[in-house]
């Protein structure tokens, strides 16, 4: 096992177990301390006792939480995207539509000989050929 992963298990381990520590205290002092919040501070000890003894009796744990996190990561960055991007799009052009702007300049003339939009105004020179720099 290498140190990343190691590291990686660690802070899993014990990260788990203090948030599940810190959230049954947190429940246990404002609703009363019953069997589910020993329950769950018994987890958290488990969880830490586990992480300190056997890395690799927490591998397993530890790929199944990452694959929900994964998906739930994935799932949530396609919700986001999706929403900034309609509503952001959307109501630029809204926007743009209600101010008449045009700003790709697709509006048809028919009086045009070309649309061709000369982007240079240089006069080219034989000599600027030969001399590059």
């Amino acid at each position: 096992m290498d140190p990343k992963e190691q590291k990686n298990l660690k802070v899993f381990g014990y990260g788990l177990a203090i948030i599940i520590a810190f959230f049954a205290i947190r429940s246990g002092m404002k609703h009363g301390f019953t069997n589910g919040q020993f329950t769950a501070l018994a987890i958290a000890a488990v969880l830490a006792l586990v992480t300190a003894l056997s890395l690799k009796a927490i591998k397993p744990v530890y790929r199944i939480w990452m694959k929900g996190a994964h998906f739930i990561g994935g799932v949530v960055n396609f919700i986001l995207l999706s929403v900034i991007f309609y509503v952001l799009f959307g109501f630029v052009g809204i926007v743009l539509r209600l101010m008449r702007k045009d700003l790709l300049d697709e509006r048809i003339d028919k009086s045009a000989k070309t649309y061709w939009k000369p982007t240079r105004s240089v006069v080219f020179d034989r000599e600027r050929y030969t001399k590059q720099f």
